[in-house]
């Protein structure tokens, strides 16, 4: 009896482990490399990163955002990686452009100041040399999060 109640916990362990270890790797994130410093340190990236404290954005907890110009491919691999991640969101609107990601913006789940967005946008077929990928964690509707990031486009 002693050694059946052991392999029952020793396997309900190994469950919760594997499940959990589950959820973790579902929470990583395509884009996730193109936010770390030695992605900026391409002359080609421009990066700003900032938590809730270093704002007025009453309900912001991260805001990253990265822009690729004169480099074709680093823009190409940003968008392949949004495509990957969007195609897991809970909601999204996007519309491509010669059958290419021309515009995105992803709900990937979350509750309250979890709350987590992609936001992506490529300039290129506009003649523009420049693709933008904002990541953006808060207590947010999605609504907000589009009103903020158009201001900040324009």
């Amino acid at each position: 009896m002693k050694q059946y109640l052991i392999r029952c916990i020793s396997l309900s362990v190994m469950l919760i482990c594997g499940i959990v270890g589950f959820f973790a790797h579902a929470e990583r994130l395509n884009v996730s490399p193109f936010f770390k410093e030695d992605f900026a340190k391409n002359p080609s990236v421009t990066m700003v990163s900032f938590s809730g404290e270093q704002t007025d954005w009453k309900g912001l907890t991260l805001y990253k955002s990265v822009s690729v110009s004169g480099d074709p491919a680093k823009a190409d691999e940003i968008a392949r990686s949004v495509r990957k991640d969007g195609a897991k969101a809970e909601f999204k609107e996007t519309s491509f452009k010669d059958g290419k990601l021309y515009f995105g913006f992803y709900g990937l789940g979350g509750a309250g100041e979890n709350r987590k967005y992609l936001f992506y946008l490529d300039l290129r077929p506009k003649g523009k040399d420049k693709t933008t990928l904002v990541y953006i964690e808060g207590d947010w509707t999605p609504e907000e999060v589009k009103k903020m990031i158009t201001k900040k486009i324009k």
